[in-house]
């Protein structure tokens, strides 16, 4: 059974910015 977050979660367990995962996303680099 898959676990689902929040995106703040997500982040928040990343440790990361919203503005970071973006910037993974348009450089194509998202987990």
């Amino acid at each position: 059974m898959s676990k689902y977050y929040s995106i703040n979660k997500f982040l928040k367990i990343l440790g990361v910015s919203a503005q970071t995962l973006r910037n993974w996303d348009k450089k194509g680099q998202t987990i």
